[in-house]
């Protein structure tokens, strides 16, 4: 990548969950985007303002990272050097505190300690601090910077979320479990789900899958609650982007074409998820329900979607088989005819305990733990 190349266009680094890049890759289909498959997410290329595009819509995007370039530095020298002839000016006005994540692969260069000293010497910024895991780390106060290493071959981008994104803004309360909003979405997009079925979560929490699923129907884009961290670039269009916005909007219909429909035994957290639909500006059917005498309603079939307790989050881990017996058995009987996507542990006697005949796992990952994407029926 060259600094002419981000000039007249854009090139960026789309983040997501381990499991979800073929959900992450559809959606850039869909969006028409220009993309190929990389280590942890997509690469897509387009012109500029691609980055509002990506933030505003790909619902399984973690994070959007504009490239700034990419140089070969063997020493601390070469990398001050590489440092200096990055356009830094779109993203930064010199005056704002600097924060950079470093990380290294296979390198030989210069460490963390050196990269800082080099930032320092190269932009003279008024703070430069270093960060950890950008996915992990909340928006701050000016620019965040991803410089990556690997040999002699430095790649330095630009954070443009700020937020993770998977904090559309609805979900001001969580329950005892939490489900990632992106991790919520991009089940249900691995599990087919397209808005057009009906939907329900038996075990429904806080809401995140029928919230979800809702702007899913309503092809609402998940990032019109929020604020970006572009917006505080130098270089950014206020114009285009009320643009962007506008144009959003219009595609989103003023309510869900289906029923979505949410139980739980907990009442709190049914009052969790009522005003977390309300935030999203979604309507919801709620009730509580013992998911063991639970029956399919009747605009079915559709997509039955759960995220059921595991060991290590909620409850005691002796009394999961006798719940996911009961999960399965109403599955398999009241749900038999519909679709069916539960993200459970990685532990064999659970998921046989649900008796989902031929069900496909994917591996993902939730809040760190290795779990399963089961996809059963259709």
């Amino acid at each position: 990548m060259t600094d002419a190349k981000a000039r007249t266009g854009e090139v960026l680094y789309v983040s997501t969950l381990p499991g979800l890049e073929p959900a992450l890759e559809a959606e850039a289909r869909e969006r028409g985007l220009s993309f190929r498959r990389v280590e942890g997410g997509i690469e897509c290329e387009g012109p500029s303002g691609l980055h509002q595009t990506a933030n505003l819509h790909l619902r399984t995007a973690s994070r959007v990272l504009l490239r700034l370039g990419s140089f070969t530095a063997p020493t601390a020298d070469a990398l001050v050097r590489g440092l200096e002839r990055l356009p830094m000016s779109g993203v930064w006005d010199g005056q704002a505190p600097l924060r950079l994540s470093v990380s290294l692969h296979r390198s030989v260069a210069p460490g963390p300690a050196v990269v800082l000293e080099s930032a320092a010497v190269a932009w003279n910024p008024r703070e430069v601090a270093g960060t950890g895991h950008l996915d992990e780390e909340g928006a701050g106060p000016g620019l965040t910077l991803l410089v990556r290493g690997e040999g002699e071959r430095w790649t330095v981008s630009a954070d443009t979320s700020g937020e993770p994104l998977h904090q559309r803004g609805y979900r001001q309360e969580v329950g005892r479990a939490p489900l990632r909003e992106t991790l919520a979405s991009g089940i249900l997009r691995l599990a087919g789900y397209a808005g057009d079925v009906p939907l329900v979560d038996p075990m429904c929490g806080s809401g995140t899958f029928l919230v979800e699923g809702a702007w899913m129907s309503q092809r609402r884009a998940p990032g019109l609650l929020r604020a970006f961290a572009f917006q505080s670039f130098p270089s950014f269009d206020k114009a285009a982007w009320e643009r962007r916005r506008a144009e959003a909007e219009g595609e989103a219909l003023a309510e869900p074409r289906v029923a979505l429909r949410g139980y739980d035994l907990n009442a709190g957290a049914l009052g969790t998820a009522r005003r977390n639909a309300k935030r999203a500006g979604v309507t919801l059917t709620l009730e509580r329900h013992d998911l063991r005498t639970l029956k399919a309603p009747p605009e079915g079939p559709g997509l039955v979607v759960a995220n059921p307790p595991y060991g290590k989050r909620v409850g005691e881990a002796e009394d999961l088989p006798d719940l996911y017996r009961a999960l399965g058995a109403t599955l398999n009987g009241a749900f038999r005819d519909w679709r069916k996507a539960l993200i459970v542990p990685d532990e064999p006697r659970l998921v046989a305990a649900l008796g989902l005949k031929d069900a496909r796992r994917l591996p993902v990952k939730n809040g760190g733990l290795r779990c399963l994407l089961l996809l059963a029926g259709g």
